[in-house]
């Protein structure tokens, strides 16, 4: 069983890549080779047929390394075997071993149990394009099961055969549907020919009336087409005519109504035109704004006139803006004043009652007793937190100087009781001089004596050679190659010579024969045609022509007469050319005739000289132990004779070589025998068998001295450790009483610092200290508040001046007390904002009415201006008043448009001639509609008379011309016989052709019928999973030919209903289900996709990589990919043993 895997792959140079590997293939599950576009993805996916079968010497891939380009991998095999190999670019020795050794294509048979590269590539590889290659066939409708299995067998190629197959019949012959396949093309052409050559052989009297009728075609002709170009040109002025007669009724009425205009008064010139409309508007803008703005200055003095100035609030504005910003913080000032009057001295007594639990005689004037440095509090902490650490750590130190001092005693104890060791240097050096692969080399080297003592026997048997010794083989003396090869070409020579002349005589007997035969045919009874026979015959068939002009009753009689005519030519014809074939074949009878002794004469004198060099040559061969080879075979002998000579003298080494190894052998074997004081074995003992025994004994004895010694130097090294860790534990209990000793000199010096007694713990000390710490807090916090009062009396006071003064000022009057200063603010706050309001009510009028006036002066400047520009268009225009201004300018107005109109109509009118020619066809639209239907009917029926005038003109010509007799007939004959040539060719290709596509398909129906029930089973469980149980699984149509089908909870569907994406997994459903047959013969090799997910959704994805993934164990799966969503959709749904990612590197080109 093959099942080969790749368990390693080596891009040493080939493609971008250089010295990349892809290990750990070999492990069981889907591998994916991961990379972006260009990391060379496709050149790792062709490395595979190349590893496996060759480099090809124009490979795409060998583009940077050239001569370089190699490959390398290690294979291995379900039963255990395992090679390593390298692919080089070579045409001799491309495959070698892992050493470098060259080795054969033949040493990866057990690897690739058969399958050829063909095979490989179509069956186990599979790529994109492919795919929907695939899924296209389905789609296409065409595939029947025969094909698709087929085409998934073997990759598409045997479809893709049968479809240029059938498409080279299609241009070859239809039997319906197109006309122009080359054979149905010729046999309407060659029908065609024969029907031109009946008419051609026929020789009417008729010919000056045939070429009367075509010379009176042709005037026909040229008077037809001469009136039909006068009827087109008349037709052609008429419709032009017609499509101007609109433009002239226009033309006449716009002149009328220029006149018109023109006599209505005068025009406005473009000036007065263009502004007029302009300056009317403007005056009346200006008298509007007049008009508006007057009443609205009156308005605005009357507002002004009753608007008031009472300003007090006013100068006071800044006073009365800082109280109301105040008032609220003052009141909270006010209040906080009462609250806190007696707070101070409360707090002051609290501090000095604490103080006394630490200092029982102290008061608040003792301030050195609680004002202390704030760092003495983070001090007694860490003195605190460190003693602590020091008396633990003398404690641990004081258990671990007992705890080693009896770990110490224990070993002393343990050491004493050990055996000393002896001395084994000698017995050491002797087992150490030993090559111990010596046995195996042994055992090697008498396969390879056996082996090479079976080759030089075989090769002794293949020349049916005596028994010889190597020594006689050696000194065998054979003739020279030069001479060899020098008889064996003289002897081809003469074998070809009398071969040929042999041949040429068989050839001539068989000729000679095939025209005897040829002869007695030609020679028949039969009398031939006369001359008087055939002047009847013609004679008849003219009276009856001439007869025809005046009796159309006599056609028949005059047909019968033609053919009986053209059959005696035809009869004289054949006879004569059965005469000159018969001449003919007498005379190459007689040749042949006197040609055949002669050849008989030369194929004996050859027999003689062959017969001569043949015992020359067995004179060559005298003194060789067998029977002269045959000439040709010579060289091969003489070849096979020097590998014997080679193999004799390997047999030779290798018997030297095997007597050295079994000297070696019993000399090493004495040595330690005697070293060990070992007694002699029986004379029987192999000599291996004895020297495996006592190697193995010495081995062990030197094991057991080994072990003794170990175990007493563990010993000692465990108690020298055990003395080492005792004294650094007493050493670090020493350092940790004096570091405890240490801490007690800081903590004595830190209670004087703090005024504290000597005997105060750790926690009573810096309780205590907590203690003084809040006493000078609360010191603080009471001398806070006393502040913090005397700067509230301060605002107080000076906000109540300010209130007072501004009152006062405003003529209001005071409040008694602070509960009425809130409500005296806000009053004045009212009155300031309305003093405030009134102020800009009245610059806002004022600067209205500024605005107003200004207006109006501009107006009024303007209305002058433009009432004197009015006056002098009134002026110009010689009128008095605006509206018959108005009128002038509306008549320049329209006089303009009249005018442009009526010069583009002109334009679009012919020239003054021309239009003079056209009018005289007349001016009524409904008389030229009339007469362009007339002259459209002629010319229809003219060019109905030129078209019938022509064609008979065409075909009186061609009667004319194929009256001319033989010419014609013999190059129509000709014809046909090309024709009936390429017919015969293009028949016989047909013909192959049917019979390739009937082999085809013949096979595909065999391996349908062999294999269609398990692929279609395998493929329907398959493609149940890839379709996520949408389809159930696949059925056969029940047609001669079946197709096959989809199965859903709704029926069955054919390929062409499905979407594109599910037709693809289709196809790799029957892809897959065909490689099990390769399994199942044991030769299994790894299967290799490049993206074959594209049209896959995720979870089709998932599901397509379920499906290799249980197809692992017998196959090894590859996927290549550049889909990042691909290696996600892995890692999430195969098991983690079973998911192995290879990563290409990001900088290859692919």
């Amino acid at each position: 069983m093959t099942g080969m895997r790749i368990e390693r792959l080596d891009l040493i140079a080939y493609g971008a890549f250089d010295g990349h590997s892809l290990h750990d293939l070999g492990a069981p599950g889907v591998h994916l080779v991961h990379g972006p576009n260009e990391a060379g993805k496709s050149t790792a996916l062709s490395a595979l047929d190349q590893l496996l079968y060759g480099i090809d010497h124009n490979s795409p891939y060998a583009f940077l390394h050239r001569a370089r380009t190699r490959l390398g991998a290690r294979l291995s095999t379900a039963d255990g075997v395992a090679l390593e190999i390298v692919r080089r670019k070579k045409r001799k020795d491309a495959l070698v071993d892992g050493d470098g050794t060259p080795i054969g294509q033949d040493a990866l048979a057990p690897f690739l149990g058969g399958i050829d590269r063909d095979t490989f590539t179509t069956e186990f590889a599979l790529n994109s394009d492919e795919l929907r290659r695939g899924g296209k066939l389905l789609s296409s409708g065409e595939g029947d099961m025969a094909q698709m299995l087929a085409a998934a067998r073997s990759g598409m190629r045997l479809k893709a055969v049968l479809d240029t197959i059938e498409s080279r019949q299609d241009r070859l012959f239809r039997v319906r549907g197109r006309t122009n396949p080359r054979i149905n093309v010729a046999l309407g052409r060659l029908k065609e020919l024969r029907l031109t050559a009946r008419e051609a052989t026929l020789q009417p009297g008729q010919y000056r009336g045939a070429e009367q009728a075509a010379a009176e075609a042709g005037a026909n002709l040229v008077a037809a087409e001469k009136e039909l170009k006068r009827v087109q040109v008349l037709r052609e002025d008429k419709q032009r005519l017609l499509g101007i007669l609109p433009l002239l009724d226009e033309q006449r009425d716009l002149e009328d109504q220029i006149a018109e205009i023109t006599a209505r008064g005068p025009s406005a010139p473009d000036d007065i035109r263009e502004q007029l409309g302009d300056l009317l508007r403007e005056q009346s803008n200006h008298h509007a704004v007049c008009s508006k703005n007057a009443p609205l200055v009156e308005d605005i003095d009357q507002r002004l006139a009753t608007t008031g100035d009472d300003g007090s609030p006013l100068p006071n504005a800044a006073a009365i803006e800082r109280l109301s910003k105040e008032i609220t913080a003052i009141l909270d000032a006010v209040t906080q004043r009462d609250e806190s009057s007696g707070k101070a001295a409360r707090t002051r007594n609290e501090a000095e009652s604490r103080l006394r639990t630490v200092h029982p005689r102290a008061t608040l004037t003792d301030e050195h007793l609680y004002r202390l440095p704030a760092a003495l509090r983070t001090t007694g902490q860490n003195l605190r937190d460190e003693g602590r650490k020091r008396h633990e750590a003398l404690d641990r130190a004081r258990d671990t100087v007992e705890r080693h001092r009896e770990k110490s005693e224990r070993l002393g104890k343990e050491l004493s009781s050990l055996p000393a060791s002896e001395d084994v240097t000698p017995l050491k050096n002797a087992y150490i001089a030993v090559p111990h692969d010596l046995p195996d080399k042994l055992t090697s080297t008498q396969a390879t004596e056996k082996k090479c003592a079976q080759r030089f026997q075989q090769t002794l048997n293949r020349l049916d050679l005596p028994e010889l010794p190597p020594e006689d083989v050696l000194n065998l003396r054979l003739p020279e190659l030069g001479r060899v090869t020098e008889a064996e070409a003289g002897h081809r020579e003469l074998d070809k010579g009398h071969s040929e002349r042999a041949a040429e005589l068989d050839q001539t007997q068989r000729r000679l024969a095939t025209y005897r035969r040829k002869l007695a045919r030609l020679v028949t009874g039969d009398a031939p045609p006369t001359r008087d026979d055939l002047r009847a015959h013609r004679a008849l068939r003219d009276d009856l022509i001439t007869r025809f002009r005046d009796d159309p009753d006599a056609e028949a009689p005059l047909q019968e007469a033609v053919r009986r005519a053209d059959t005696t030519v035809d009869l004289m014809l054949q006879h004569a050319e059965e005469v000159n074939k018969r001449a003919e074949t007498e005379r190459e009878i007689a040749e042949l005739e006197s040609a055949v002794p002669e050849l008989q004469a030369a194929v004996e004198e050859a027999h003689t000289d062959l017969t001569q060099a043949r015992q020359s040559w067995d004179a060559l061969w005298d003194g060789f132990p067998a029977p002269s080879p045959e000439p040709g075979r010579g060289t091969g002998v003489l070849d096979a004779v020097d590998r014997l000579k080679t193999e004799a003298q390997d047999l030779q080494d290798v018997r030297i070589d095997l007597r050295e190894q079994r000297d070696r052998l019993q000399a090493h074997t004495a040595r330690l025998k005697d070293l060990l004081r070992l007694g002699d074995a029986p004379p029987s003992t192999d000599a291996a068998v004895l020297f495996t025994e006592v190697l193995s004994t010495a081995g062990a004895r030197l094991d057991e001295h080994d072990a003794a010694a170990a175990k007493r130097a563990v010993a000692q090294r465990d108690l020298d450790n055990a003395e080492a860790e005792l004294a650094d534990a007493e050493a670090a209990e020493t350092r940790a009483a004096k570091d405890v000793e240490e801490h007690g000199e800081q903590w004595r010096r830190f209670l004087g610092d703090a005024g504290l007694p000597a005997d105060r713990d750790f926690d009573t000390a810096l309780t205590e200290l907590n203690v003084l710490f809040q006493v000078a807090g609360e010191v603080d916090a009471a001398t806070a508040i006393e502040d913090a009062l005397r700067q509230a009396e301060k605002r107080i006071s000076d906000f109540e001046g300010l209130l007072r003064e501004t009152l006062r000022s405003c003529g209001r009057s005071v409040p008694t007390s602070t509960i009425g200063w809130h409500q005296a603010i806000e009053t004045l706050e009212r009155d300031l904002q309305r003093q405030r309001d009134d102020d800009r009510t009245r610059q806002g009028l004022l600067d209205h009415k500024s605005n107003l006036d200004k207006q109006i002066e501009d107006a009024s400047h303007e209305l002058k201006e433009i009432e004197s520009r009015l006056q002098d268009f009134r002026a110009r225009l010689g009128v008095s008043t605006i509206a018959e201004m108005e009128d002038a300018v509306g008549r320049a107005r329209d006089l303009r448009e009249k005018s442009t109109a009526l010069a583009n109509i002109q334009r679009a009118l012919p020239s003054g001639a021309e239009l003079a020619r056209l009018r005289g066809h007349g001016t009524s639209a409904d008389k030229l509609t009339a007469e362009l239907v007339e002259l459209d009917q002629r010319i229809s029926e003219l060019e109905e008379t030129r078209d019938r005038w022509l064609e008979q003109r065409t075909t009186r010509r061609d009667a004319f011309a194929r009256l001319n007799g033989g010419e014609d007939a013999a190059r129509v004959t000709a014809d046909i016989a090309a024709t009936c040539a390429e017919l015969a060719e293009d028949a016989e290709e047909f013909l192959r052709l049917e019979a390739a596509r009937v082999a085809l398909l013949a096979c595909m129906d065999e391996y349908r019928n062999s294999d269609q029930e398990p692929v279609l089973a395998q493929a329907s469980e398959m493609f149940a999973k890839l379709s996520l149980g949408r389809y159930t699984g696949l059925e056969l149509s029940d047609e001669e030919r079946p197709s096959i089908r989809a199965k859903s909870s709704t029926g069955t569907l054919p390929p062409t209903a499905l979407s594109e994406g599910t037709r693809d997994q289709l196809y790799l459903a029957l892809r897959l289900a065909t490689l099990e047959r390769h399994a199942a013969a044991g030769n299994a090799l790894p299967i290799a996709v490049d993206d074959i997910f594209m049209t896959f959704d995720e979870q089709r994805t998932e599901a397509a990589l379920h499906v290799l993934d249980t197809m692992a164990d017998r196959f090894q799966i590859i996927v290549f990919t550049h889909h990042e969503h691909v290696i996600r959709s892995a890692a999430k749904q195969l098991p983690k043993d079973h998911c192995h990612v290879h990563h290409l590197p990001r900088s290859q080109p692919g």
